[in-house]
């Protein structure tokens, strides 16, 4: 059941990076290099039950989506035992970070004050480009933009794409405004934004690990879930 609530998680944070790393130009703004077409925001997402489990997300962004923060947290009671996880991811350019606040799986609080950091390989960087947006891309992913859809109050680009290249049938759906995420739709995995903040004065704090962690650098991020894993985990918590 643990290795599940890690899928949820994982899963949900993964398809929201690669919708946002597919999804920059339509509706992206004059914001030179930078990842989104608003220059500071905040993103507050719907809590997402599944299992048992409540997860709820909050994006933090600024400089253009430079400088991105996302705080998870997934609560609930799994066959009579209460736990939390709260954890944080930060972006700054290629440079990421990943801590946990709370860590508790019924046996009491485990997390570890310790951040592991880890530089974005190109591939990556790639796809977060809207000018590396290139259409071998597209057509690995089997893109598709499906019309505009209001999340929120706000009017994006619906688009569609299939993370698991032998099952083209299993799609991801995402509503994306400027680039930034509104709606991720999964299976019965999903992220929908309830309301959302552009121009907010987020504070500087957001963006930087705690004092009192220890910075372990994993050098190179690998490249994590394949997409054919990413689509079989979103398959198998679906049922």
């Amino acid at each position: 059941m643990r290795k599940s609530i890690h899928y949820l998680a994982l899963a949900t944070v993964a398809v929201a990076i690669l919708a946002t790393a597919c999804n920059k130009g339509k509706n992206a703004g004059n914001s030179g290099n930078g990842l989104f077409g608003e220059k500071s925001g905040i993103v507050y997402y719907k809590p997402f039950d599944m299992m048992g489990v409540k997860m709820t997300q909050t994006l933090y962004f600024d400089d253009y989506g430079n400088k991105e923060m996302r705080e998870t947290v997934i609560e609930g009671n799994m066959m009579g035992t209460s736990m939390k996880q709260h954890s944080v991811d930060i972006r700054e350019g290629n440079i990421s970070y990943h801590y946990e606040l709370e860590n508790n799986m019924g046996q009491g609080d485990q997390a570890k004050k310790e951040a592991y950091k880890a530089t974005l390989p190109p591939e990556v960087m790639e796809q977060m480009n809207i000018a590396a947006l290139s259409a071998n891309w597209k057509k690995r992913l089997d893109y598709k933009e499906e019309g505009d859809e209001t999340v929120a109050g706000i009017k994006g680009l619906k688009y569609s794409i299939a993370p698991d290249s032998t099952n083209l049938a299993n799609r991801m759906v995402g509503v994306q405004y400027k680039n930034i995420p509104l709606k991720i739709v999964m299976g019965q995995l999903e992220m929908v934004a309830d309301k959302v903040e552009f121009d907010a004065k987020v504070p500087a704090e957001k963006f930087k690990v705690p004092e009192g962690y220890t910075i372990i650098d994993e050098k190179t991020m690998p490249q994590g879930l394949p997409q054919e894993e990413l689509g079989s985990e979103a398959d198998s918590l679906a049922k």
